[in-house]
């Protein structure tokens, strides 16, 4: 049972749970009936356990088949996308950058410096990966990207974090809600007013709900919601509320369709921006994608009066 899987006979077995046919997967693959038929005998003894029962001339899965086929699909789906990856860092000149992202946050900001970089850095293989909750030291630990663009992280002396913006959050409501026709949060109605929350911005919420605390509030939160557009949409048409930053609500306030009140007298920030090692050096390609970053940040802050940060950039 220690002994490894087969990837070939792995793919023999895929092919013929699609096609419940001994012949018609030898015709796929081109092989014999009876080499497919040899993988399946050598499959279910590495396993330990039947996998196939023929009914009617048609193979069908057992349970342990059932099992077996999605950890292969996943095999197979893993070793299909390393070659292509491989391929593609094999190219003359080609480098490889991996991305990881909050959702929302690179719905908003990215585009933009993703047509910038590929115009500057066409030989560079950009993987973007995009995530409800981006928990930067674990992706990094665990080498799954080489950047993370996401909320400050608690420090930590390992990891490195390089600020793009920082924006302040606000009280939102539906333009018909009393507090926005009053044009003013009343403090004493705070903690009985229905709450969305928006799990994806995890890190701020908590330090939301900190904050609050210290001022003597708690929400009363009675939904949690992983879209910013649920959110929203949500708030405008009830008299629930919302604590959201200002990129997250600019286009809504424009319009006209949903209302910022400030957060109390103290306001409440957060900072966005890049998170990587500290001890690997930037490469080229790395440092690029920051500089434009910064770049194309600081037009976006100016049009939405973000404050665009005046940090040093990483280090290469």
């Amino acid at each position: 049972m220690d002994e490894p899987l087969d990837s070939r006979q792995l793919r023999a077995f895929v092919v013929l749970a699609e096609t419940g046919s001994y012949t018609e997967t030898a015709r796929r693959l081109f092989v014999t009936h009876s080499a497919i038929s040899h993988a399946m005998r050598a499959l279910e003894s590495t396993v330990g356990c039947r996998l196939l029962n023929n009914l009617n001339k048609k193979v069908m899965l057992t349970d342990a088949g059932e099992a077996l086929l999605q950890h292969a699909q996943q095999v197979l789906e893993e070793m299909r996308r390393a070659k292509t990856n491989l391929n593609a860092l094999n190219k003359w000149g080609s480098r490889r950058l991996r991305i990881s992202a909050e959702a929302p946050l690179a719905g908003y900001f990215l585009n933009d410096v993703l047509v910038e970089f590929h115009h500057k850095f066409p030989n560079v293989m950009v993987s973007v990966e995009l995530h409800n909750r981006c928990d930067a030291y674990a992706f990094l630990t665990a080498n799954r990207t080489d950047l993370v663009f996401a909320e400050k992280p608690p420090v930590d002396g390992r990891f490195e974090f390089c600020p793009l913006f920082s924006d302040t959050f606000h009280v939102v409501m539906g333009p018909q809600h009393p507090w926005a026709v009053k044009k003013s949060v009343t403090l004493s109605e705070f903690p009985k007013a229905p709450f969305i929350l928006h799990r994806n911005l995890a890190r701020s919420q908590k330090m939301l709900a900190d904050y609050l605390e210290k001022s003597g509030f708690q929400l009363n939160t009675v939904a949690e919601m992983d879209s910013l557009d649920s959110i929203k949409d949500f708030v405008r048409q009830t008299r629930a509320i919302s604590i959201l930053p200002t990129w997250a609500i600019e286009c809504e306030l424009r319009d006209g369709i949903l209302v910022a009140l400030p957060l109390g007298r103290r306001s409440f920030e957060q900072t966005w921006g890049f998170t990587r090692w500290t001890e690997r050096a930037l490469t080229h390609s790395e440092s690029g994608f920051v500089h434009i970053c910064r770049t194309v940040l600081m037009e976006t802050a100016a049009k939405i009066k973000l404050k665009s940060t005046t940090f040093p950039t990483m280090q290469a």
